[in-house]
């Protein structure tokens, strides 16, 4: 009876192990499989965008304008002769007219995460500076685990409201005259699984004829897609 219960327990030892060794190489594949760890997109101070990439180990990262379609392609694959996480920067986005878009593209997944951004193109637009009286610079980082840090700065007097427009599904922030001594803001953001992550900068600014309306533009706009189906 002794040598029985002995092996029933180092049997049920044995299939606990070995499920527990399966769940882990498991893990350790998926965990493999993303090449890309994190990113930012920012703008300065003088309007111009750049794109920071932390990408996995062994991960090289190649990027594509293209111009029919106004957007900065990242083309991550994986490489022998490269190790270690790095991080990988673009500037100079390739910027038509008034927006443009950024997809990260991986060679082990049909999942294509986009940034599509709507903004004065500060090279070839006289509009550059209308709102930047306002908004100085921002950035939108994603992190490991999927929510989105939003960090921003104004200029001098200006009042800063946070809104969730429900009708929109925006995050809004809104910026007006005013006497807010502050000029750092942050937020951490989630995204929804199976939904956009929307940001909308909304500048309000008064007309200097007192009968018409106030004007509100909606600049910067910013759009996070995981490269879902919606």
């Amino acid at each position: 009876m002794k040598k029985i219960n002995t092996l029933i327990a180092v049997v049920l030892f044995t299939l606990g192990f070995t499920s527990c060794s399966t769940e882990e190489v498991i893990l350790q594949e998926g965990q493999s499989t993303e090449l890309l760890k994190t990113y930012e997109l920012k703008r300065d101070a003088t309007g111009a965008y750049s794109v920071a990439l932390n990408v996995n180990s062994d991960v090289v990262v190649d990027v594509l304008k293209n111009s029919d379609e106004s957007s900065n392609e990242f083309y991550l694959s994986k490489s022998k002769n490269v190790k270690g996480d790095k991080i990988n920067s673009a500037s100079d986005l390739w910027f038509k007219e008034e927006n443009f878009k950024v997809e990260f593209i991986s060679e082990n997944s049909n999942k294509v995460p986009t940034i599509t951004v709507f903004d004065d193109n500060i090279k070839f637009s006289n509009k550059s500076g209308k709102n930047k009286k306002f908004l100085n610079e921002y950035s939108i980082s994603k992190n490991e685990d999927g929510t989105f840090d939003l960090d921003f700065n104004v200029n001098d007097k200006v009042a800063v409201d946070f809104v969730y427009n429900e009708e929109l599904a925006t995050h809004e922030i809104h910026l007006d005259k005013g006497k807010s001594s502050k000029n750092n803001f942050s937020r951490t953001l989630e995204k929804e699984e199976g939904k956009l992550l929307k940001i909308d900068f909304v500048n309000h600014s008064n007309n200097s004829n007192a009968k018409a309306a106030a004007v509100v533009v909606r600049k910067p706009r910013v759009i996070v897609d995981d490269g879902e189906d919606y």
